[in-house]
């Protein structure tokens, strides 16, 4: 058998990722995990090089598929328990490790791009340059690294579809991925329900929004669609005859612990985009084992919801209450009981899914069942429009259009459901549309809504304190102008029009599916910050790349790229890797630089703000850490010098202005002309109203000696 490289360019594919692995260690104290993956892919690919039996060869090239189309699942269950992903770190991690596979795949693997086609060409360069312009509004950013750290997310994605669209598409192996992604959210499903079930076996810290579920996500919104998605995608593997036996049992068995999950978050978006993907894949799909995968699916699902929705104590703020707890025993319970219920019941159905299987309708058959599901659909438009529902469909549209927010939010989270209201979104939408129509080409720079936000949201929104537009379409818009809002749009646009142009094919379900997965997420994506929680994120795009991918070649004509084209792709990918590298080296240090400010630990803060600074300097953060140890020191002018530094990267952010006034007092300098600037930022901000009153009038000494006493910013304490 021909070998795959030439022992040059296996040698180069040992020295760069052990190089990146040796900068990782030297510089990343908290990239232990990372520094291991490397060791492993480099151990690995040792191993194979000294294999000289094609048998043995083909056995670790199977086993490295296999750890390939497990991926996309384990970096769903990685990034639950990192935040979903959101703060920068996790994907900056998740980047390095992908650019390593990808340069491993490239100098030893067979045919390392044979998925690569046109489709996967138009999703991938539409995301490069959504990724390029994230990194070039740094230019006309007043937030350079807002942008970069944005781009940084981008790229991450980028390589997600190179990864996953360089493999040949086979329905085979898209269902593994598929198999793997429903085990990885069912766990994270598990792990979310004892803890609001079970408190006492998992204990977790109260979250801001205690009554809705949001563990180990944090954020509730996308644990219900990461539920929703997977809801979808298991009721495809219980339904569909293609799979074994023994996966339509257990994708049974997880839908109602899924949807229980999605009620328990207690989110309107994630549950109408869960609804949009199931209706899609029964209209769609209409696999042959649906009736069996019902019958199994619909019964336990329906009780385990009842019985969850009447736990009305586990939809409060306090729901570790002694009476809450009886409850959410009361529920684990009835959902163990069900889950044993969809098992039995898709057991006994498996002998009716073969007949299913051999059972082929007439031509005359096939026009009847279309002919009565065109008359159903008739019946209920007329029953709807007999019942009102245009005046119901008016009614809610006008109350979605109000402001307050949904009823019940303080006593029974369960009254939300059935309230229509915007709960803000048209206040953060109105904010983000007044950025865009200031520039509509390029937009204010990537990240910068949570800047426009503080300044420009309503009198009524004054304690909101808002990151993102709750709208990827609208917040590029506002961020990136029309060039960022219509890359996104030639990117999402690709995916479903791929994904569709193949259900008239072969496995019709399976493509079904995936439609369903991509518009769901899309429709989801359009009300909430979807785009910067990778957990979800990385669902779509893994099986939308392999969707779009080209099928996979036949032995025979398998394509071995030469030395140079390998050689060259592999730089390119380590090039890639230097930007997620920096980004995480950077905000490893300055969390480990805020942990030790609010330990009181001012020389270690330090230390690690410095190293912070040296992988990229124009991060404004550890100016202003940098700055308040400055003033506990007792160094109020080197204080002043961090937090101009920290203004000069980041002019429009209130904090900065108002660190810079508190260390202006300490110096014994009129503080006054910056915290008006900061009053004019965060004009519904309390530090800066409270610490005008504090420095009013007085001179040089009452400033130095008010000064400790200005309050810090709660991200610094807590």
């Amino acid at each position: 058998m021909r070998p795959a490289a030439s022992p040059r360019v296996v040698w180069l594919g040992l020295a760069v990722p052990l190089a990146i692995g040796a900068a990782v260690l030297a510089q990343l104290v908290a990239g232990a995990a990372g520094v291991l993956v490397v060791v492993t892919l480099c151990f690995a690919l040792a191993l194979a090089l000294r294999l000289d039996s094609p048998a043995e060869r083909e056995l670790v090239r199977r086993i490295a598929d296999a750890a390939l189309l497990a991926l996309p699942g384990a970096l769903v269950l990685v990034f639950a328990f990192n935040g979903g992903g959101f703060f920068p770190e996790a994907p900056a991690v998740a980047a390095v490790g992908l650019a390593l596979v990808l340069i491993v795949r490239t100098l030893v693997a067979r045919d390392p791009f044979e998925g690569f086609g046109r489709l996967v060409g138009v999703v991938v360069a539409a995301l490069g340059l959504y990724a390029g312009w994230c990194l070039l509004s740094l230019t006309w950013s007043h937030a350079p690294g807002r942008a970069f750290v944005e781009s940084d997310r981008a790229l991450f994605y980028v390589l997600v579809l190179v990864l996953f669209g360089s493999i040949g598409r086979d329905r085979g192996r898209i269902g593994w991925v598929v198999r793997g992604l429903v085990a990885a959210i069912a766990g994270i499903c598990v792990c979310a329900l004892i803890t609001r079930t079970l408190p006492h076996v998992w204990p977790i810290t109260p979250n801001i929004v205690n009554n809705r579920l949001s563990f180990p996500i944090t954020y509730w919104n996308s644990l219900g669609l990461l539920a929703a998605l997977g809801s979808v995608l298991a009721l495809h593997l219980t339904s569909s005859l293609r799979e074994p036996p023994w996966v339509r049992v257990i994708a049974a068995v997880t839908i109602p612990l899924m949807a229980t999950t999605l009620l328990f978050t207690y989110s309107r978006g994630a549950i109408a985009a869960g609804l949009i993907g199931v209706v899609l894949y029964l209209l769609l799909g209409r696999p042959r084992g649906l009736v069996t995968g019902l019958l199994a699916v619909v019964p336990p699902t329906t009780i385990a919801l009842i019985t969850a929705y009447r736990a009305n104590l586990l939809a409060t703020r306090t729901p570790t209450t002694p009476a809450a707890v009886a409850q959410g025993h009361h529920v684990a319970a009835v959902l163990a009981g069900c889950l044993v219920g969809a098992a039995v019941l898709r057991v006994l159905c498996l002998p009716l899914d073969s007949r299913l299987d051999a059972w082929r309708p007439s031509a005359g058959a096939r026009r009847a069942a279309r002919v009565a599901i065109a008359g159903t659909a008739v019946a209920a438009v007329c029953a709807l429009l007999v019942a009102g529902a245009p005046h119901w469909v008016d009614n809610q549209y006008h109350r979605f259009l109000s402001t307050r927010p949904p009823e019940g939010n303080s006593l029974d989270t369960r009254t939300r459901l059935t309230d229509p209201s915007n709960n803000g979104r048209l206040a953060n939408w109105k904010v983000a549309l007044h950025e865009f129509r200031a520039s509509k080409l390029h937009g204010e720079g990537a990240g910068t809504y949570a800047l426009a936000w503080a300044i420009h949201r309503p009198a009524a929104y004054a304690s909101n304190q808002v990151v993102n537009a709750h709208s990827l379409y609208i917040e590029n818009l506002s961020d990136l102008g029309i060039v960022g809002f219509g890359l996104i749009v030639v990117l999402l646009g690709t995916i479903v029009y791929g994904i569709a142009a193949r259900i008239r094919g072969p496995g019709r379900s399976l493509w079904a599916a995936l439609l369903a997965v991509t518009v769901a997420w899309a429709f989801e994506a359009g009300l909430d910050w979807q785009w910067q929680m990778p957990v979800v994120t990385v669902v779509v795009l893994s099986l939308g790349a392999l969707a779009l991918a080209r099928p996979a070649r036949p032995e025979s004509d398998v394509r071995r790229p030469g030395t140079g084209t390998r050689v060259l792709l592999a730089g390119l990918f380590a090039l890639a890797a230097v930007m997620p590298l920096l980004v995480g080296i950077s905000q490893a240090h300055l969390d480990d630089a805020v942990s030790s400010f609010q330990a009181e630990n001012c020389r270690s803060a330090e230390a690690s703000a410095h190293s912070s600074l040296s992988a990229l300097g124009f991060r404004p953060e550890p100016y202003e850490v940098l700055g308040y140890c400055a003033l506990q020191d007792g160094q109020p002018a080197a204080g002043v010098a961090d937090f101009r530094k920290a203004v000069a990267h980041d002019p429009d952010n209130w904090r900065y202005r108002y660190g810079l006034a508190v260390a202006r007092a300490a110096a014994g300098q009129d503080p006054r002309p910056d915290l008006r600037r900061a009053e004019l930022l965060g004009p519904y901000q309390v530090l800066p109203a409270d610490a005008a009153e504090l420095f009013l009038g007085g001179g040089p000494r009452l400033w130095r000696e008010r000064a400790p006493r200005a309050p810090l910013p709660d991200e610094l304490t807590s």
